[in-house]
């Protein structure tokens, strides 16, 4: 057996070896911490030790996947080190880790997961009240039992019918399909999460070879919605915005389309988001959880005062479902917008002015997917997205009156 001194960039690099047989390496450290590489491509950190009182050694799987994303080489030993005083004390982890997976509970299961969640509040009620409520008949049975190929198969059926008569019932479209498909990618988090957690023990991996290449993506087909508003579409759009008799209502749709927030951060402003003297308006506790602060316009200026001296309880755009505003355009002019549309529109438009992609992003307040060429720029400063924002506008204007 070979040893070398474990670091993480040492582990990066022999993880991805294809030895043509199985491999084991032993940590200069740590003689009891190894790093095993399959002929596969699989490889996992374990620790390998005779527990107290026992003649044959046992090999408890470290939860920590050799990848770009595992902790520091500290973290790793400390958690060996844990694993080891274990077996010291004649306590194998696999026994008990066993019996804990073979009794885990989806809503067990559930709780682990939210509990460690870096995601904001909303989503992780989100969360729970998905599985809660469509889930509900498996919540007190133990992952082990419900996560095989016939039973995800089974579950996955179920929901698609129930959620299509739920449609009916709300008067939604739908036919339950990409609801099925949400609800089934959280339980599969919730099972690789714990797994994870656990190191493997009894709980399976999620069947995806069982159900497909890409587990229950092919079943339903999932397009990404593109419906925004077209070129030929703004004059009759923009008529119809101002013929609204609401001014709070056009106000909102407005705010929204010209700025390209989303729905619940326009609809949650409150006066003390305004500062006036930066003329810049901030979006607090947003969708990623960080809060997001955009310079306004001339237009968006006006209209933004024009509020605050209506606004009875300090809230801009006090409306409780903009629903109402969507149904009137349709019956207006035959156009289906929702406010995420609008969302939509306004990144559409950002491209045909020619606003660079980091740009756009910082307007949306899109975190994901920002790449090294991204961090060397770094984030667009106010001026900058001032002027997006105006071109922005007048590109609208322009469409509106054609």
């Amino acid at each position: 057996m070979q040893t070398y001194k474990f670091t993480k960039d040492w582990l990066l690099k022999t993880a991805v070896l294809t030895p043509d047989k199985r491999t084991e390496y032993r940590d200069a450290e740590n003689r009891f911490l190894r790093l095993v590489v399959h002929p596969s491509g699989r490889s996992k950190l374990c620790v390998y030790k005779c527990p107290k009182g026992s003649r044959s050694a046992v090999r408890v799987a470290l939860p920590f996947s050799v990848n770009q994303a595992m902790p520091n080489m500290q973290r790793i030993r400390s958690e060996a080190s844990q694993i080891i005083a274990k077996l010291d004390q004649g306590i194998n982890p696999n026994s008990a880790r066993k019996s804990f997976d073979r009794t885990l509970t989806l809503h067990e299961g559930l709780e682990n997961y939210l509990k460690q969640s870096t995601n904001t509040p909303r989503v992780i009620d989100n969360w729970r009240h998905a599985v809660e409520h469509h889930l509900s008949n498996w919540l007190n049975k133990p992952l082990a039992d419900i996560c095989t190929p016939q039973k995800i198969y089974s579950m996955h059926r179920s929901l698609i019918e129930r959620i299509a008569e739920e449609n009916i019932k709300r008067g939604k479209a739908g036919d339950g399909g990409v609801g099925a498909n949400e609800v089934m990618k959280k339980l599969r988090r919730v099972l690789s999460f714990n797994r994870a957690l656990s190191g493997g023990g009894e709980l399976p991996r999620w069947p995806a070879e069982e159900l497909g290449p890409n587990g229950l993506k092919m079943w339903i087909e999932q397009k990404p919605r593109i419906r925004r508003i077209h070129r030929e579409e703004f004059p009759a759009f923009w008529e119809v915005l101002h013929q609204l008799e609401c001014p709070m209502q056009r106000d909102l749709f407005k705010f929204m389309l010209l700025t390209g927030c989303r729905s619940s951060e326009a609809r949650g402003l409150h006066t003390k988001d305004v500062n006036q003297l930066r003329k810049t308006v901030t979006f607090c506790k947003t969708k990623n959880g960080k809060d997001h602060t955009l310079p306004l316009t001339a237009t968006l200026h006006k209209l933004i005062n024009e509020r605050i001296s209506e606004s009875v309880d300090s809230r801009l755009f006090p409306v409780a479902e903009p629903k109402t505003v969507t149904k009137h355009i349709k019956r207006a002019c035959g156009l289906h917008i929702t406010p995420h549309d609008l969302r939509r529109t306004f990144a559409g438009l950002a491209e045909a002015a020619g606003i660079g992609s980091t740009t756009k992003k910082d307007l949306l307040n899109h975190l994901s997917g920002r790449d090294v060429t991204d961090d060397y720029s770094g984030r667009s400063d106010e001026q900058q997205l001032r002027v997006a924002l105006t071109k922005i506008e007048d590109l609208m204007l322009v469409l509106s009156k054609t």
